[in-house]
């Protein structure tokens, strides 16, 4: 993270707890008026501590969204971790990919202003770097995942076809939540037929995978 959005790490279980209480009021805050009209003060009042108590733990707005986008990630890391048994096929570890999904569709609907904070941050380029290696963590338990039903030959290519899956599912879903739950829900179930092992043995099929 780049030295502006740089901020100190609570030690303490009461400092831990005031940053939790500075991060959910940010949180409750943009869920009401969005991202663009979040102001210190605010944070403070709603979290009950000063301006100067933020300040010692954010040194500037970003600093708090770009936490709130780090708890994103988090979330959908552990998600992950919690959904992806031991599956006996190919199209059991795919129907899991589309539980995943689904699962991270409905995060974003249970947290509003997860979608609100992402479209804040989206352009900055730490952000960015951020998803990226996001989706690369994600993309290893995929391939994980679907290894087993593969030979070792096509294991580079499937490591691939995972980096992009993983990426292109968040894609989805945010782009579900932006347009509604009727257009975003046929979108994604749209994006979720696509996910089967005929991918993978097409994608095979192609050289320059």
């Amino acid at each position: 993270m780049s030295k502006s959005n740089e901020r100190r790490q609570p030690a303490q279980q009461r400092s831990r707890k005031r940053v939790d209480a500075i991060l959910s009021a940010a949180k409750q805050l943009i869920i009401e008026k969005g991202s663009a009209q979040l102001k210190i003060q605010e944070i403070a009042q709603r979290a009950d501590v000063t301006p100067a108590s933020i300040y010692q733990y954010f040194p500037s707005k970003n600093a708090i969204t770009h936490a709130l986008a780090e708890q994103i990630f988090a979330s959908v890391k552990h998600q992950i971790n919690d959904r992806l048994p031991q599956t006996h096929s190919a199209e059991e570890a795919f129907q899991v990919l589309r539980e995943l999904v689904d699962a991270l569709y409905q995060l974003y609907l249970d947290e509003p202003a997860l979608y609100d904070v992402w479209i804040c941050i989206s352009a900055d380029k730490t952000v960015q770097d951020m998803d990226l290696n996001d989706s690369r963590e994600i993309s290893d338990l995929v391939f994980r995942c679907l290894k087993p039903y593969y030979p070792e030959p096509d294991w580079a290519k499937i490591s691939k076809v995972s980096f992009l899956l993983a990426h292109l599912a968040g894609a989805a879903v945010r782009m579900a939540v932006s347009l509604g739950k009727e257009e975003g829900g046929v979108m994604l179930t749209s994006f979720k037929s696509l996910l089967s092992p005929r991918l993978i043995e097409t994608m095979l099929q192609e050289n320059d995978v």
